[in-house]
């Protein structure tokens, strides 16, 4: 009988002994794996932290062909702004085709760049439609401005 019960003690402490093991290897790798699955923080890359010059040109901004003399996208400081109409900036980091109607197969007019500022003249459901400051009108999302608070 004492030959039996040291053998049961032996396999209840072998078992014993391969959980704690396996257990404490699974958690070990479960710590070390999940840190590599968190998603790193978001780089913050030096065009981000500082606003653009006004007298450097944005390296996105260019003109569609068909357009005619490059207007300015930024509207003059003394504009008077029409009944209805307010300024607002572009938030879009890439930029934003103006179109001639307000739909994605309407020709391209030009482009504005991030932070620019234009006046909204209207809106139709989802778009927005913009006069830039040298009189030329178009269309873009509304959910790519930002209304800017009126003085």
């Amino acid at each position: 009988m004492k030959g039996l019960s040291g053998l049961l003690q032996f396999f209840i402490g072998f078992i014993l002994g391969v959980t704690l093991f396996v257990g404490g290897i699974s958690l070990a790798g479960y710590l070390v794996f999940n840190r590599f699955a968190a998603n790193p923080e978001k780089p913050l890359f030096p065009e981000e932290q500082s606003q653009p010059q006004d007298d450097q040109p944005s390296p996105t901004g260019t003109e569609s062909p068909q357009a005619s003399p490059s207007p300015s996208p930024s509207p003059s400081p003394t504009e008077e702004l029409p009944s209805g109409a307010y300024k607002a900036k572009v938030i879009w980091n890439g930029g934003l085709n103006v179109r001639t109607g307000p739909d994605r197969e309407s020709d391209s007019l030009a482009t504005i760049n991030y932070n620019d500022e234009v006046v909204v003249l209207a809106t139709q459901g989802e778009w927005s439609k913009l006069r830039l400051s040298g009189g030329t009108e178009g269309w873009v999302r509304s959910g790519n401005l930002e209304k800017l608070p009126t003085p």
